[in-house]
This record gives C-alpha cells, structure tokens and sequence, in this order.
C-alpha cells in the first residue's frame, strides 16, 4: 500500500532540502506529497519559488497520511512566532505511529512543540543559536547526519540524500543506501558542530531582538 506524504511549508522554507526525497518517493514508490500550510495562500521557498498548499493545518486529518516532513528554512523567525504552526505540531504529541522527519532548522520546530523532549535529534542550527532557546535541549543534540529517535527522524541540511533514506525506511521500503548518488560514509564529529563568531551572534541576537519587539 502506497504511503501518504504531507510536507509542512512556511515562509523561507528550503526547497531543495526536501526535492530529492519528493523525487524518490514519486518515481520509486509513486506516492505524491502534499503541501500544508496554516493558511491557504502562496508560500516563497528560500529559492524564490512559490508553492500553494492543498490543505491547511486545520483540514490535515493525521488518519489520511503516514508521515509529515519539516524542511528547514534560511529565516526561523515568522515560523517560530506563527502560534497556529506549533498548535499543529503539538497534536502529535504522544503519537508514537506517525512518522515525522525535520532536516536541517526543521527540528526547531518540532522542539518548540515539545516533540523532541528527551529525544536525540540532530539539526543545522548553530551552537549559539540553539542556546537562545529555552525549549531546544542542548544535551540531546547528536553531531551526525542522520538521527532516528523513536518516530522522528532529524538531519542535517547538508544529509538531505541520507534523509531521504531514512524516511523511505521507517516508513518501511527497501530502498539502497546509494539510491540518491551517494551515503556519507566518511564524515566526523566535528563537521555537524556548527559556531557563530562573536560579531555574527551579536547580530543575531540583535537582530531576532528587534523582530520580537515589533
């Protein structure tokens, strides 16, 4: 039986991060996701490309797909303040079936929802960045491409290849390590640790700062 995919759009949200694991899942298991957003309207990727939701958050019935995808995103902040995406998100809280998968800033997210309490995850966020927020548990962080906790599968932004697999797995297909042109057998610890300078955290504390006060 065919799984159903729904992928999770916001403002700013990464395209490419998400494209080869829509590929697989059309051309090798000939499912197509489907786009959801809080609102009905257009939605800009980081790529300057335009993607309308065929469901909003309040219409996604969790009986009618198999697995939601978060993407990552170039600017967190009107995701992070949009109350009715963590609402969303909250309603799988306690859901041990429903496979959820978040690459690169995603996993943000599903922190700030509480779905990550107590679980190892692993994200693109930087090491100063993740310390601003109180519900990203810090000590949980793993420094690898790929981690699978229960149901929720994380990534880095720059393993999208590998969380494809990933998600193509749990949601029980066969499916090659090399299928998407290439594992990351060869990485270290220390390429998943990511810092700020001094001078570029100052101005994003700034920066989020002045948003927050608008």
């Amino acid at each position: 039986m065919k799984k159903r995919i729904a992928l999770l759009v916001y403002p700013n949200f990464s395209l490419q991060e998400v494209s080869n694991l829509m590929w697989l899942f059309r051309w090798y298991y000939d499912t197509m996701s489907e786009v959801v957003y809080t609102e009905k309207e257009a939605v800009m990727s980081e790529e300057g490309i335009f993607v309308y939701p065929q469901k909003t958050c309040e219409e996604f019935q969790v009986e009618d797909y198999d697995c939601l995808i978060l993407p990552g995103c170039s600017d967190t902040r009107q995701a992070i303040q949009n109350k009715k995406l963590k609402s969303f998100l909250e309603r799988f809280s306690g859901n041990k079936d429903f496979i959820i998968g978040a690459i690169c800033s995603g996993p943000m997210f599903l922190a700030q929802a509480g779905l990550l309490k107590e679980k190892k995850y692993t994200d693109s966020l930087f090491v100063e960045m993740r310390d601003q927020f109180s519900f990203i548990e810090e000590d949980n962080y793993v420094a690898a491409p790929v981690v699978e906790a229960g149901n929720i599968i994380t990534a880095q932004g720059s393993a999208f290849n590998d969380f494809a697999v990933h998600v193509a797995r749990k949601l029980g297909y066969e499916c090659p390590d090399k299928i998407l042109s290439g594992y990351m057998d060869n990485w270290k610890k220390e390429d998943y640790i990511h810092h700020l300078s001094k001078e570029e955290l100052q101005e994003f504390q700034e920066e989020f700062q002045e948003f927050l006060s608008k």
